[in-house]
């Protein structure tokens, strides 16, 4: 995965990531609007022959676009994380 900056400023950042697609795009945008200083968050698909997604992020005015992002991303890894381990816990049940 290689993760490029195509702008940022105080409160924007968008991002792009090659080799993923609406799966990961998708995570991002929800979960980002979530949180309660997104302003608003989107990604696209910028061609549909190209192997990459756009990601971006407004914040409310204050709030750092860092530490959002860290946060948002840490709330999907904690999803992810529980979901593991439901499955793992499941599976070992049968």
């Amino acid at each position: 995965m290689n993760i490029k900056i195509l702008s940022k400023t105080n409160r924007e950042l968008v991002l792009e990531i090659d080799g993923e697609d609406h799966t990961l795009g998708n995570m991002l945008m929800k979960e980002a609007l979530k949180h309660p200083l997104v302003e608003y968050a989107a990604y696209r698909i910028p061609h549909p022959l190209k192997s990459s997604m756009e990601f971006i992020m407004v914040v409310k005015e204050g709030a750092d676009l860092s530490v959002v992002l860290k946060d948002v991303i840490s709330n999907l890894r904690e999803q992810i994380k529980e979901f593991k381990n439901k499955i793992e816990e499941l599976l070992g049940q049968s």
